[in-house]
């Protein structure tokens, strides 16, 4: 796990507390991972990695949810913008709508209230 603060970090089996630049946490990470994925759940790392060139794929999971501020993914005031592809059977540069309507809105399809 990449932290400022490892002295901080509560102990865990498996889990080793890094203080070091992302792209040596990737190589150290990737190492411990003997050829497996290495998955990064911090979007501000994500971000960095992106920037950096290290990351192969992104894993979306979309949540009906709003997350504190947000941090943007695509774009970063200042820097050049990266530009991703879907992966899969689609067309590249196809986009994913995902829609929700709040609990209290009459859902059209049927005609209740949610």
């Amino acid at each position: 796990m990449l932290t400022h603060h490892p002295e901080d970090a509560t102990p865990a089996d498996g889990v080793t507390f890094l203080d070091c630049h992302p792209a040596e946490a990737v190589r150290i990470g990737l190492e411990a991972a003997g050829g497996k994925n290495l998955e990064v759940l911090s979007p501000t790392i994500g971000r960095q990695l992106l920037e950096l060139g290290l990351i192969d794929e992104i894993d979306l999971h979309i949540e009906p949810v709003l997350l504190g501020e947000g941090i943007r993914l695509y774009d970063n005031p200042g820097s050049e913008p990266i530009r991703l592809h879907r992966v899969g059977d689609v067309h590249p540069d196809s986009e994913v709508n995902v829609r929700y309507l709040p609990t209290t809105v009459e859902c059209p399809q049927s005609g209740n209230a949610r």
